[in-house]
């Protein structure tokens, strides 16, 4: 599997979006919050995919959404608190061999690097 993970900051909490594929056309996704996973998802050929989580922020609720997509060589990630788009802080990335519908450990990830299959988000983006 090839694996990346995008982190973001939003507030006091540590938000984590993760994508995982291989070669044959197996893709998995999950969206966690503080170490706890929230949304998930996995299939065949799956080439977007959508999240939405209700939010609280300093003015009300709002919502938090992550919109993944692949590309041609590369997976981009989108996170957007109540409509304004954020920045990741960290990439990191791994390759790894365990079976469908499980993650590498903790350990294994490192800091992404080119060809590590990530699309970085447009300058100007909004640190969370």
């Amino acid at each position: 599997m090839i694996c990346q993970r995008w982190t973001y900051r939003v507030g006091n909490s540590t938000v984590m979006v993760d994508n995982a594929f291989n070669w044959l056309g197996w893709a998995q996704e999950r969206l966690r919050v503080n170490d706890e996973t929230v949304q998930d998802s996995r299939g065949l050929f799956r080439t977007h995919q959508s999240y939405a989580e209700p939010w609280l922020t300093t003015i009300g609720e709002g919502e938090l959404s992550v919109r993944m997509s692949a590309r041609l060589m590369s997976i981009q990630c989108v996170l957007l608190v109540n409509g304004v788009r954020l920045e990741p802080e960290t990439y990191t990335a791994t390759r790894w061999s365990g079976p469908k519908n499980s993650w590498p450990p903790e350990a294994d990830w490192r800091p992404a690097r080119r060809g590590d299959f990530m699309v970085a988000p447009k300058a100007g983006a909004a640190k969370g």
